[in-house]
């Protein structure tokens, strides 16, 4: 950086002074504080020192002149030495910094992502329903149906079929008489008649069991007859006496 050399105040009444000679000619480097020129009032001559350390640049007020105080007398640059130690400090502080910010980019390396949790293992799903229980024999279980909304019970007037015997789904199975009808009740399943178990005559309330019908396959399920879906509607049925 160039430092001007001003004409300083050498006294209190001194406005001006004229420079005697100059100690240092442009192009020479010259020291802080070491004498650049002399200067010459009505009061007193005066050696004057570099501000600073340098190289002469330029000379503004040549021997003999007369110059005010305040007014500008040389100029001093840097060294090219200093100039050069100056450009490339900012060159050698990038390069010293560079390991740094490679160092710590390193240590500020975002941690590496967490491997994903392992998908829980489905569990099995139970049966949304149980199948229909098991009989003794391995069958259907056919029970007594609601034959009316006031109906509660009936009374086995005949089996159509008998124990060993196969049946058909939807053939008559036995008829039931109550309060209100006689009703032929179908089969609700193809296979064997296994076991009567409310012989006729006897009277069975309403989700009684009334027989087992054992399958073909022998998966055993329990059904409760229905004449109406069953297709006893289209039975005759006749006035109970």
């Amino acid at each position: 950086m160039a430092v001007t050399v001003t004409m300083p105040q050498l006294g209190e009444t001194v406005t001006e002074g004229v420079v005697l000679r100059w100690a240092k000619q442009v192009g020479d480097t010259v020291s802080e504080d070491e004498v650049l020129l002399e200067i010459s009032t009505d009061k007193v001559d005066t050696e004057i020192p570099s501000p600073s350390s340098g190289v002469l640049q330029e000379i503004l007020v040549q021997e003999g002149e007369t110059v005010a105080v305040g007014a500008q007398l040389a100029i001093i640059g840097e060294a090219d030495g200093a100039g050069a130690a100056s450009d490339s400090e900012p060159e050698s502080r990038v390069q010293s910094a560079a390991p740094e910010m490679a160092e710590q980019d390193s240590s500020t390396e975002p941690p590496a992502p967490e491997a994903p949790a392992a998908a829980p293992t489905p569990q099995p799903v139970a049966a949304a329903e149980a199948a229909p229980a098991a009989t003794g024999g391995g069958g259907f279980t056919v029970e007594m149906p609601q034959l009316g909304e006031t109906v509660t019970e009936g009374v086995v007037l005949s089996w159509a079929k008998s124990v060993g015997d196969a049946v058909a789904e939807d053939e008559v199975l036995l008829e039931i008489s109550t309060d209100k009808v006689d009703t032929e009740i179908p089969s609700p399943a193809a296979g064997v008649l296994q076991e009567i178990l409310v012989p006729v005559g006897e009277t069975a309330e309403v989700g009684t069991a009334l027989a087992i019908i054992g399958t073909a396959a022998g998966a055993p399920a329990q059904v409760v007859a229905d004449p109406v879906s069953s297709g006893a509607d289209n039975v005759p049925m006749t006035e109970a006496a």
